[in-house]
C-alpha cells in the first residue's frame, strides 16, 4: 500500500483538532474550558489551511529576509512553518468575513482568563458558531464531501441558554466582562465594515424556539427554516409560535471547486463548439432552461435546477458546473440547433491566427 501524502497527516489532524475544539465548547458546567476551545480551533485552521498549500505545493515555511534558499529554524532545528495569521493573509482577501471571523478568535486567545471564560462564552457565541461552521464549509470545498465533519458531530444538548430562569444569568455573565476583554472585542468590531460585521460568516446567530404539541412519526428533533424564504407576515407569524429554528442563512451545498462563473461558463461552451457564445446566451439558456436565479442577485435557485449550478457565498452569486457546460454545448453544436434555441443564426468563429 502507498504511503498516504504528508498533507494527509496535517489534514487528520486538523480535523482531530476541530472536533476537540467542539468537545471543550459543549462539555457542561466546569468540564467546559472556552480557552481550550479557542487554542484547538486555532490549531485546527492552521493545520487545515497547512494541509491545502501542501497538497498544493505552496509554501508554507517562513525563509530568512533576503535568503529564497534559507529557512528560518526552530530551537529543535526543525523549519519554521507559517502561524495562522500569516496562512490568513495568503488565503483570503481583507475583510473577508471568514478571515476576519478567525482573526478575532487568534487576537481573542490572549485575553482569555480562566475565571471569566463563561463571560467570553456567552458574549462571542455567534462568533464560535460561524468559527466551526466556517472551518467545515473550508474542509469540504478543499477536500471535498468525504472529509465532512458532521457525521461525527450531533446537535448539542443544553438548557442554559434555552430556560427563561437563566435569562438574567447570561445578562450578568456578559456584564462580568472583564475590561481588557470587552474593549478587544469592542475595538475589533468597531473596525470592521458592516458587511462584514452583520455576515453570518464572522457571526452565525440562531433563534430557537421549543416545539410543543403531540409528536407524529414525521417529526425530527429540529425543524430548520430558512429565514429568507418567509415573508415578514410569516416570519412574524413563526415568532409568535412555539416550534422551529430558524437559520438565519443555510446554503445547500458547498463548492467543490470546479464550478464556474458565468463569464467562465460561457467562454467554456465558446471552446466546444464552432460558433460564438456570450454571457447573454449563457443566461438567456439557463434561464429558459429554468437554472439558476430567476434575476441577478437572487440566492434563490429556479425550481429546474437539479444540481446544475450552486451559491457561492465566497462571490455571493451562483457559479455553475462542468455538466451544464456540456449540456449547453450539446444544445447548440450545430447551426441549426443554435437558431432554434437562441432564435437567430450563429457567428462562425474566425480560426486561431498562426
Amino acid at each position: 500500500m502507498a504511503r498516504p501524502p504528508a498533507w494527509r497527516h496535517t489534514l487528520d489532524e486538523a480535523r482531530r483538532q476541530a472536533l476537540v475544539a467542539i468537545d471543550f465548547y459543549n462539555r457542561p458546567g466546569d468540564r467546559r474550558s472556552f480557552s481550550d476551545f479557542i487554542v484547538h480551533i486555532h490549531l485546527a485552521w492552521q493545520n487545515l489551511l497547512h494541509a491545502d498549500r501542501m497538497r498544493r505545493k505552496a509554501e508554507i515555511f517562513y525563509r530568512e529576509s533576503g535568503g529564497r534558499r534559507i529557512f528560518k529554524r526552530n530551537p529543535d532545528g526543525s523549519k519554521k512553518t507559517w502561524d495562522l495569521s500569516q496562512c490568513l493573509k495568503h488565503e483570503f482577501k481583507d475583510n473577508d468575513p471568514i478571515r476576519a471571523n478567525v482573526e478575532f478568535f487568534v487576537g481573542l486567545r490572549n485575553h482569555v482568563e480562566h475565571r471569566f471564560q463563561d463571560s467570553v462564552l456567552v458574549a462571542t457565541a455567534a462568533e464560535a458558531h460561524a468559527c466551526i461552521i466556517n472551518f467545515e464549509a473550508e474542509l469540504i470545498r478543499r477536500f471535498g464531501i468525504s472529509e465532512t465533519l458532521g457525521s461525527e458531530l450531533k446537535f448539542p444538548v443544553f438548557v442554559q441558554s434555552l430556560s427563561p430562569s437563566r435569562y438574567e444569568e447570561q445578562r450578568d455573565l456578559r456584564r462580568g466582562l472583564p475590561t481588557s476583554v470587552s474593549t478587544f472585542i469592542t475595538e475589533f468590531q468597531g473596525g470592521l465594515p458592516d458587511d462584514v460585521r452583520s455576515d453570518e460568516r464572522y457571526a452565525y446567530r440562531l433563534l430557537l424556539l421549543p416545539m410543543k404539541g403531540p409528536k407524529t412519526e414525521a417529526d425530527l428533533a429540529l425543524n430548520f427554516v430558512r429565514q429568507d424564504e418567509l415573508s415578514e407576515e410569516e416570519l412574524q407569524a413563526l415568532l409568535g409560535q412555539e416550534g422551529s429554528v430558524i437559520v438565519a442563512e443555510k446554503y445547500r451545498e458547498a463548492i467543490h471547486g470546479d464550478e464556474m462563473l458565468p463569464k467562465a461558463a460561457a467562454a467554456a461552451v465558446e471552446e466546444r463548439i464552432a460558433f460564438k457564445f456570450s454571457v447573454n446566451n449563457f443566461t438567456r439558456i439557463r434561464k429558459e432552461w429554468q437554472i439558476g436565479p430567476a434575476k441577478s442577485g437572487d440566492k434563490e435557485q429556479l425550481p429546474k435546477s437539479d444540481g446544475y449550478c450552486l451559491y457561492s457565498p465566497a462571490f455571493k452569486q451562483f457559479v455553475y458546473r462542468p455538466k451544464l457546460v456540456e449540456r449547453m454545448a450539446d444544445a447548440v453544436d450545430t447551426a441549426e440547433k443554435y437558431q432554434a434555441l437562441l432564435g437567430r443564426p450563429p457567428t462562425v468563429k474566425l480560426p486561431a491566427q498562426t
